[in-house]
């Protein structure tokens, strides 16, 4: 009796001296848990970074290779609000606002009294050159101003790789590895666009598909040679930045881009 009795205060305090001491270890190791630095979990991108596009030869059309462009860029999400702004921004630059009247105090014509009065038995009457008579001056009719606006420059970028990415989309955009021109004639440049199927309404110019082509500087040849093209225009890239010019890329049904010309408008676009 008296060795069991012994046996079980011994388990017992066994018992308690392990329970604590496992509540210490695990005390301590929630501590040390507490210490260390939080992991933090990133989500990583589900596409690459980068498209990849044909670039071509520009007298012959023949794929020469292919070349990365910035998906934050090329294939940016196409947003018809931000490029109707733009447009909007740009022709309200455009508009020359010329447009002006003669008031009352312009127009030619005496400014005496015109009947007297009283004993006529009509309405009274003073100058000629009001705006209700024939031949007055006009009341509160346009001026001479100013029709510009501001658009803020994260926006014109924002416009910028829109069009960029609508005509990536659209099959509208083609890369060459440089656009070289031996001459200046006209009928040079428009051979090449018949051939390559760039212009298949060439012949037509009235219905023919509008081109524009950037290049990184501007080529003599090239500006002497599109400009007796209707519908053809030559820019270059810094030109198009400079200016936040989204009406002539969205104006013009195919975009011709020389590599160099890619390098610039996807470095200075790319988001930072």
């Amino acid at each position: 009796m008296w060795i069991n009795k012994c046996t079980k205060s011994f388990f017992r305090r066994w018992q308690r001296c392990g329970f604590l001491n496992t509540s210490a270890a695990t005390k301590a190791t929630i501590v040390e848990q507490s210490l260390e630095a939080p992991v933090i979990l990133k989500a990583l991108p589900v596409y690459p970074p980068f498209l990849q596009a044909w670039y071509r030869d520009f007298k012959t059309n023949l794929p020469l290779g292919i070349m990365d462009v910035e998906r934050q860029v090329f294939g940016a999400p196409i947003r018809k609000d931000i490029l109707q702004r733009a447009v909007i921004w740009q022709r309200d630059c455009l508009r020359q606002g010329t447009h002006s009247t003669k008031n009352r105090s312009e127009v030619s014509g005496t400014s005496k009294k015109w009947a007297p009065q009283k004993g006529r038995g009509k309405a009274r009457v003073g100058s000629h050159r009001a705006p209700h008579w024939r031949g007055g001056g006009v009341a509160h009719g346009p001026r001479p101003r100013s029709h510009d606006t501001d658009l803020p420059r994260q926006v014109q970028e924002l416009a910028l790789r829109s069009a960029l990415a609508t005509k990536f989309a659209q099959n509208q955009l083609v890369i060459v590895q440089d656009v070289h021109l031996e001459t200046e004639k006209t009928k040079d440049l428009k051979a090449i666009l018949e051939k390559n199927s760039w212009d298949p309404l060439a012949k037509d110019r009235k219905q023919g598909h509008s081109i524009l082509i950037l290049t990184k500087d501007h080529k003599n040849n090239l500006d002497l040679a599109s400009r007796n093209l209707q519908k053809v225009h030559a820019l270059t890239a810094e030109e198009i930045l400079d200016a936040g010019d989204v009406y002539n890329i969205m104006g013009h049904e195919t975009l011709i881009m020389d590599k160099e010309a890619t390098e610039i408008l996807q470095t200075a676009l790319k988001p930072k």
